[in-house]
């Protein structure tokens, strides 16, 4: 894992939650953080569950990091 990756994954893996709970009232918890391949890619998949009172969902939420950590998606698995 390279430097930067590691620096980066705890502030997307934040990001993430924030908006899943902030904009889509979900209660996300990121487990691994996956960056795309590429020089010029900024895109992150973060993986994780989204954690109800019924049951844990599988969830994949997308970041642009080179946009302010933008959530540019989310879907569930």
């Amino acid at each position: 894992m390279k430097v930067e990756t590691a620096f980066f994954k705890p502030i997307i893996s934040f990001f993430s939650a924030t908006y899943m709970k902030d904009e889509e009232d979900v209660d996300f918890v990121p487990k691994d953080v996956k960056f795309s391949g590429g020089e010029d890619l900024s895109t992150v998949l973060v993986h994780g569950y989204a954690n109800s009172k019924e049951k844990k969902k599988e969830v994949s939420v997308t970041v642009d990091y080179g946009d302010d950590y933008r959530v540019t998606g989310y879907g569930y698995n």
